[in-house]
């Protein structure tokens, strides 16, 4: 008779962290190096560059006549439009701090979509239109890492602190039995996004990224109809990857302190 041992998730992170902690090892063995240490690492972006650019991102949503699970004859359009310009100083070789400023703006529009939950239960969404635009301003710290040891070629991770604040509004229905809302947002977070550096000229790259890790706090006030008032907060925490949601850009450099590697340096 075979015995099953069943193992709790946090017994199994207790065990992951006491590996982590005391790791098992043979007498006289190495340290193994994956040269990822910043002092060692080939020159990508010198020291003393200064970097001003941008990223544009737009997703487009169209639906007409489709069908999806309890969504009947959707008819909506929809999209996101963010541009995010932007200005960093490398203070050491590969290394690099900076502020964003974006711009984010989402519009939606039902024309008309029936949900239909059974057979004697549907009901159906028309004339909803909504409006949203947010400001932010961050704070980011930029790591390059070079693609083996080239200086055309380079992979980099960015964090970035923001805050945002912004507007919005809805309306639903025509004519008499208009009502409209109107809200205030607040927005805070943490990103962090990689991306690809390639360089075309000495002095402008294009950049692709996209984000795959995120914490948010938002706050909404809104006032409908101008008489009635309510609030609500929203937090989340997300690890994925929206290949849908790449932003492509481009950054020009310009050397401040003049120190260009040179052909014997890496």
């Amino acid at each position: 008779m075979i015995k099953k041992a069943n193992i709790s998730f946090a017994g199994l992170c207790l065990l992951t962290v006491l590996l982590a902690a005391f790791p098992f090892s043979s007498t006289g063995a190495e340290k193994f190096d994956r040269g990822l240490d910043h002092r060692d690492a080939p020159v990508f972006m010198p020291k003393g560059q200064l970097m001003f650019g941008g990223t544009v991102s737009y997703r487009d949503y169209s639906f007409y006549d489709y069908t999806f699970l309890i969504l009947d004859d959707m008819n909506i359009n929809a999209y996101t439009l963010s541009v995010t310009p932007s200005i960093y100083y490398s203070f050491a070789k590969n290394m690099a701090v900076g502020v964003k400023f974006s711009y984010k703006r989402t519009l939606g529009r039902i024309d008309q979509t029936d949900i239909s939950l059974s057979d004697d239960l549907s009901f159906g969404i028309s004339d909803f239109y909504t409006l949203q635009h947010t400001y932010y301003g961050s704070v980011s710290y930029r790591y390059y890492i070079p693609i083996g040891k080239s200086r055309v070629f380079g992979i980099f991770s960015d964090i970035s602190l923001n805050f945002g604040a912004g507007q919005g509004k809805s309306l639903s229905g025509t004519g008499d039995n208009l009502t409209g809302t109107y809200q205030k947002i607040l927005d805070i977070g943490i990103d962090v996004i990689p991306g690809v550096s390639v360089f075309v000229t000495n002095d402008m790259c294009v950049e692709a990224s996209v984000g795959i890790l995120g914490l948010e706090w938002k706050r909404i006030s809104q006032t409908t109809n101008q008489v009635y008032e309510g609030s609500y907060e929203t937090s989340k925490a997300n690890f994925k990857l929206n290949l849908l949601s790449i932003n492509i850009g481009i950054n020009f450099v310009l050397p401040v302190l003049n120190e260009k590697p040179s052909a014997s340096k890496n």
